[in-house]
């Protein structure tokens, strides 16, 4: 917390040092919690001063993997870990944009539905994102099925050398 000490001269004049004093001794996250509430006082000289409006600067510092914006009485705090579920998720939208491309490249119409099959080689997390999303993927794809393994001959065929992926599809109907 810091004293805006602009604000608190045009209210307080000669008192400001000291209502700015006031501010600084008082407990942190009690006097930022009354603050937002409207509600945040001082003592200075026997007397209790409302403190609100812009007469206060509150600057957090969020924990170590956290971000944290306030505005106003609002405070959002975001968890910035990227879990393994998180993860592959995100490595699951790379393969439907990859599928939707290669459908493209197929000269298929959006309205198309394929049969789909896949390959992953190298890291293992690309298949591990088909096997726990795959019904996602086959409805965001309008795949009608989805098999793991390298398909026969005279399929549409992509790649994705970085995440080691080899698709086929074809049209079904």
């Amino acid at each position: 917390m810091k004293p805006n000490f602009r604000e608190l001269g045009r209210r307080f004049g000669k008192r400001t040092q000291a209502v700015a004093s006031a501010i600084q001794a008082a407990d942190p996250a009690a006097f930022a919690t009354a603050y937002r509430a409207g509600t945040a006082t001082v003592e200075v000289d026997g007397e209790s001063l409302a403190i609100g409006g812009e007469e206060v600067v509150v600057a957090e510092t969020p924990r170590s993997g956290w971000a944290v914006a306030s505005t106003g009485p609002d405070t959002v705090a975001l968890d910035l870990e990227l879990t393994h579920e998180l993860r592959l998720a995100g490595l699951m939208r790379d393969i439907v944009r990859i599928v939707q491309e290669a459908r493209k490249n197929a000269g298929l119409e959006v309205t198309d539905r394929i049969e789909l099959w896949w390959q992953v080689g190298g890291s293992p997390d690309p298949a591990e994102a088909i096997r726990t999303h795959g019904a996602q993927l086959a409805s965001e794809v309008l795949a009608e099925s989805v098999h793991e393994g390298p398909a026969g001959e005279g399929l549409f065929e992509a790649s994705d050398e970085e995440l080691g992926l080899r698709i086929w599809l074809r049209r079904v109907g």
